[in-house]
């Protein structure tokens, strides 16, 4: 590799390592503006600018700068900082992380800068309370340059790079490589964690034909090997590679935190007010006593599953805790994969702890400038987080895309602080969640009544196979048009037919409507049944007006599953033994939309397969668990057998 002398930012994003010297002071770091740096670093008295190495991509400098900075502290330099010393010693660290990456040039000389670039380069930086709030800005995210210039967009790129090559020099921000070399051709993303061989293309910036991009966390903005990545100065937990200035004596950066020590912010008291009139159930009150002891005496670090019923009103027993931790001071996140999730939880949030505390983030949405202490936000914006978060609530986290993500799970992880607490809220707990159960990681809460007292309904087996095909096309099996014919006469009543692919909605959904007005479906109207899938543009206005009662039979794919609430509702699952898509959580969740409401505590669930399932099984076992729990705690009401009886069923 070439030398290139120091370079300008107008010729590319590459970072040269350098180490300055001065009156008894050494300074070390790497820059993408090292001009500027040594303008800022000659008013503290540093006189003598060493560049040690041709500049490099930040994927390449970055691990070089890391393990030099690492040996560096573990020698003691402090006895004579002023001799040459630490100057050697880090040409010497050079020369061999060189060596073992096969790159070449070490910079021998010192460099003098001509007296007018330093009067040039110090007038472009913004004013004190601009910095402050890119400073603020920074505090627990980890973002890009491209995601910073859309806060700042009237800062000019330049005047943005040096702003914050400033704040790291002063010790108030720390600069991450978006992707650094760990062995080889393996590298990995800072940002989404993914660990790979990347296919390499030519890039402009860099100069390099081996640059590369991440290719899983793209959906937030392309990332590449020479791209920087900027975080607030905090906690500093987890892997990958952090770059700090390493200093001896007196220097910038102490003089910079010395003069922006600043008295904590006072903590504002936090009032709960629980949406509505709402009052907590027996089993919900426990489970919120639970996760407060859990907040408070939890070791740190700790994950606790809050496992309630479907309907069981999970939510709102985080709000306590929620409390707590914003009358400490602290900050509270809740996430879901699910942006419907995020968009209905924000405003109880709200409600609850005051809109000027709260903050809702999903795809689309502006991003808060300042720090929330309580955001909502969906698992793939919290990839712009970074030790930020003292409580994590993942909601759902058994919901799609989540469970098989590395990516969302690498994310919720890297948000919260070292030492942060994490619950899980679901209904469905998914197998990584219940293997970190079995071998005693997570303590487990559960909430197995709904608030109106009475037991979940239990899935009924039917095991013949639903559709059968003859020359003309395909009928459903008569028992199956029994079973709903048989449903749709209690007054009021309606019915999901859930299937397994997209396919079949219509072809069910037709099958329906040429048995309608025959046997056993002779009171049914062929325009009562309905379809829906995830790609039809209608399923929004045709799930409202199955809610209103305007058609009584919908014929669904899984996107039913959850977050749907319909009065007097059955439901039929069709081909329920298709394990890839009617999984045990699935199963369940498709069952927890009968019985929901108070006025109609109950409802028909039935899975119809040519086969019982592995999945059909445990489905119901979890059910029925609850349902003896509840039994078993006193949970249920006294009297719901005998109120069963007296509903209009």
């Amino acid at each position: 590799m070439e030398y290139i002398s120091i370079m300008s930012f107008e010729q590319s994003l590459l970072f040269q390592l350098y180490a300055a010297q001065g009156r008894g002071k050494f300074f070390f770091f790497l820059s993408p503006v090292p001009l500027f740096d040594f303008n800022c670093l000659k008013r503290t008295e540093f006189d003598h600018f060493f560049p040690l190495v041709s500049p490099l991509p930040l994927g390449l400098a970055a691990p070089i700068f890391q393990s030099i900075f690492k040996d560096l502290c573990r020698t003691n330099l402090t006895k004579n900082p002023s001799s040459d010393l630490p100057l050697k010693k880090v040409r010497d660290l050079c020369k061999k992380e060189l060596r073992k990456r096969a790159l070449l040039a070490v910079h021998e000389g010192n460099t003098v800068i001509p007296a007018e670039d330093s009067a040039s380069k110090a007038d472009t930086l913004p004013a004190y309370e601009e910095l402050h709030e890119l400073e603020s800005l920074l505090k627990g995210r980890l973002l890009s340059l491209s995601e910073i210039q859309r806060f700042v967009g009237f800062w000019s790129k330049e005047t943005l790079v040096r702003s914050l090559q400033l704040l790291c020099l002063e010790g108030r921000a720390i600069l991450l490589p978006a992707f650094y070399q760990k062995k080889r051709s393996l590298v990995s993303c800072q940002r989404c964690g993914w660990e790979g061989v990347p296919d390499t293309h030519s890039c402009a910036r860099c100069g390099s034909s081996e640059c590369c991009s991440c290719p899983d966390c793209g959906l937030l903005g392309s990332l590449s090997f020479c791209d920087p990545l900027y975080t607030g100065v905090g906690d500093g937990g987890g892997d990958g590679i952090r770059c700090r200035p390493f200093s001896l004596g007196d220097s910038l950066a102490k003089r910079a935190k010395r003069a922006s020590l600043r008295k904590a912010p006072a903590v504002i008291t936090c009032r709960l007010r629980l949406p509505g009139n709402i009052k907590f159930t027996p089993p919900q009150e426990a489970a919120a006593q639970h996760l407060l002891k859990f907040g408070r005496e939890g070791k740190p670090g700790g994950s606790c599953l809050v496992w309630a019923a479907c309907g069981a009103g999970k939510t709102e027993v985080s709000f306590p805790l929620i409390a707590e931790m914003l009358n400490q001071g602290k900050r509270v996140l809740f996430t879901s994969p699910r942006r419907d999730v995020v968009l209905e939880i924000a405003p109880r949030l709200a409600n609850a702890f005051g809109r000027e505390r709260t903050a809702a983030l999903y795809g689309g949405s502006s991003t808060p400038k300042k720090e929330i202490p309580l955001l909502a936000a969906t698992t793939h914006q919290v990839l712009r987080f970074y030790h930020n978060f003292d409580l994590v609530i993942l909601d759902e986290g058994d919901a799609y895309p989540f469970p098989d993500s590395r990516m969302l799970h690498y994310g919720v992880e890297k948000a919260r602080c070292t030492g942060g607490k994490l619950v899980y809220l679901t209904a469905t707990p998914t197998s990584w969640m219940l293997d970190q159960v079995r071998k005693s990681r997570v303590d487990v809460i559960k909430i197995p009544a709904r608030p109106h007292g009475f037991p979940l309904p239990v899935p009924k087996f039917l095991k013949i196979a639903p559709l059968q095909k003859t020359r003309k096309g395909y009928l459903l099996q008569r028992q199956v048009l029994e079973i709903a014919a048989e449903l749709l006469k209690k007054p009021g009543s309606r019915i999901f037919i859930f299937v397994p692919s997209v396919a079949l909605t219509s072809l069910v959904g037709e099958v329906l409507r040429t048995a309608a007005g025959s046997y056993p479906l002779e009171d049914l109207k062929p325009d009562s049944v309905q379809w829906t899938h995830a790609a039809d543009r209608d399923r929004k206005l045709k799930r409202e007006r199955f809610f209103a009662g305007e058609f009584p039979l919908l014929v669904t794919t899984t996107i039913m599953e959850r977050g749907v609430t319909v009065p007097k509702v059955n439901v039929l699952v069709l081909e329920a033994a298709q394990e890839g898509i009617f999984d045990t959580s699935t199963l369940v969740q498709i069952a927890g939309r009968c019985g929901r409401s108070p006025d109609y505590p109950t409802g028909e669930v039935c899975f119809i397969s040519r086969e019982i399932s592995r999945s059909m099984r445990e489905a119901r076992s979890q059910i029925m668990g609850m349902n003896k729990e509840a039994q078993r705690k006193g949970y249920l009401r006294s009297d719901w057998e005998e109120i069963l009886k007296k509903i209009v069923l």
